[in-house]
């Protein structure tokens, strides 16, 4: 990943040096918001297309039930409504494919500032409160033992926690907008719902607390994304289909 991450490292360092007024808590916020609008055209076409598959499924739903007993030409006929309307079903889930690699390259540099950022001593105190290159301690003894340091940094996994489930509240809510009311079939989703705060959890406690900022403020600008680019798409609905966007 470090081919990847040289030229993310090289933005940290300008934001550092030149944005951040030699703060590492602001750099990793503007750091955040730049990664977030350069990945914006991925997140854009991912949900694009979960509006489009969902827009089709009533009519997919049709054809299950014109050949029950005809999986080939079931087949055949979902892929003449995907090349009908211009629906990729594999496409929401590329976008996705292609951003693990770069975030992996991101959390890279968030973990090891020192290798990317050119500065003899990189401030760490963030609001005079937190130190972000120190991982939150979860052990009451541990965190008794040196209250200013630790106490906290335990609100960081909080927050962590709490904008991870809200945004996959959001993203879930909003893939289920457009199913029927009578539609209630187990969503696969709402499991991941349940999962990914838990291991956001135990994960921001094993990390300096610096990532479990750059995550908080990833999720946070995630959620700005969504409420806009289901805006987007609900007026796009107002003046007609979206299929065809």
């Amino acid at each position: 990943m470090d081919f990847l991450a040289k030229p993310f490292g090289v933005l940290m360092n300008f934001i550092y040096n030149y944005l951040a007024f030699d703060n590492y808590g602001l750099a990793l916020i503007l750091f955040t918001f730049i990664t977030k609008l350069l990945l914006f055209p991925l997140t854009y076409n991912q949900q694009k297309s979960m509006e489009k598959q969902q827009e089709l499924a009533p009519k997919l739903e049709e054809l299950k039930k014109s050949y029950p007993n005809d999986p080939q030409k079931l087949q055949e006929e979902q892929q003449k409504l995907y090349s009908k309307y211009n629906v990729n079903p594999l496409s929401g889930c590329l976008p996705m494919l292609l951003q693990f690699p770069l975030i992996m390259a991101l959390y890279r540099i968030i973990r090891e500032p020192a290798l990317y950022i050119n500065s003899e001593s990189i401030n760490m105190n963030f609001l005079g409160l937190f130190k972000l290159d120190v991982v939150p301690a979860w052990n009451p003894a541990t965190i008794k033992g040196d209250l200013g340091l630790y106490l906290p940094l335990v609100f960081i996994p909080i927050i962590t926690v709490v904008t991870t489930y809200l945004q996959q509240y959001l993203s879930t809510k909003f893939a289920q907008s457009n199913r029927p009311k009578k539609d209630e079939a187990p969503n696969p989703m709402n499991g991941l719902l349940k999962i990914m705060p838990v291991m956001t959890f135990i994960f921001a406690f094993m990390v300096p607390s610096g990532l479990g900022l750059y995550w908080t403020m990833g999720n946070v600008f995630g959620i700005i994304q969504l409420i806009l680019i289901k805006k987007v798409f609900v007026t796009k609905k107002k003046e007609g289909s979206v299929i065809n966007v």
